[in-house]
């Protein structure tokens, strides 16, 4: 009985992972550098933009180059790359700064920081695993409770941090020290004026976050739905 038990549960991973997959190659219709045909570029609103340092808007403008390349372990590219591997590059392309290559490692090598002040280009850490002590992913967030990750099953993301799989499985956040710090606000000063932004003009190949993120709406409410149930028959079958 417990073995035909766990040859129904492994039968039903299955045939989620095969649904996974199936959803995995419509979510990159739209990527964020416009390289595949059809597929426009990702650009960032101009109120949004508005409000970033120069440094938090180069932070997320490349991070949007890598919406839908696909996952891949070890990866660091934009052919294929995991989590870790794209914030490291994100930051690297950007900035000039190296993170270190595992989402621990970067965790403990950002400053640690309430959730409640995360700002464009902090990191955002989850323990996905068993062990809820172990940090095993990570994104970037953007802004209006946006960050974006490489998911294992879905390749790189927009996903809103109050959605109840990141909300159970949050560990931490952190900020990464760069220069840009010392233009924060000084108490009782002018907050210095940030770089002009010039006033994005979509056409065919080019679309903003908001639009990209209301074609993806419906698409991301069954991926969340699918991932989440992947993870409970997982552990089931490991239990």
């Amino acid at each position: 009985m417990l073995r035909s038990g766990r040859y129904i549960i492994l039968m039903l991973f299955s045939m989620v992972l095969f649904a996974l997959g199936g959803c995995h190659s419509s979510r990159r219709a739209v990527s964020g550098d416009g390289e595949s045909k059809g597929s426009p570029k990702v650009v960032l609103p101009k109120d949004m933009a508005e409000d970033m340092r120069s440094d938090q808007r180069l932070l997320v403008e490349e991070a949007l180059k890598w919406l839908g390349t696909p996952y891949r372990y070890g990866g660091k590219t934009r052919s294929g790359t995991d989590c870790s591997g794209m914030t490291m590059e994100v930051y690297r392309s950007a900035l000039g700064i190296a993170l270190p290559r595992s989402s621990r490692d970067q965790q403990k090598f950002c400053k640690s920081i309430k959730k409640s002040s995360l700002d464009a280009g902090d990191l955002i850490f989850f323990s996905t695993g068993r062990d809820k002590s172990r940090v095993s992913h990570v994104g970037m967030y953007i802004g209006d409770d946006k960050f974006i990750h490489a998911s294992g099953s879905r390749g790189v993301i927009v996903s809103d941090i109050k959605e109840k799989y990141y909300t159970r499985n949050y560990h931490s956040s952190g900020h990464v020290a760069r220069a840009m710090d010392r233009e924060k606000k000084p108490k009782g000063k002018k907050k210095p004026e940030a770089a002009p932004v010039v006033e994005p003009t979509p056409g065919k190949y080019e679309i903003t976050l908001d639009q990209f993120l209301e074609l993806n709406k419906r698409q991301n409410q069954i991926d969340e739905a699918i991932e989440a149930k992947v993870d409970s028959i997982y552990s089931s079958f490991l239990d």
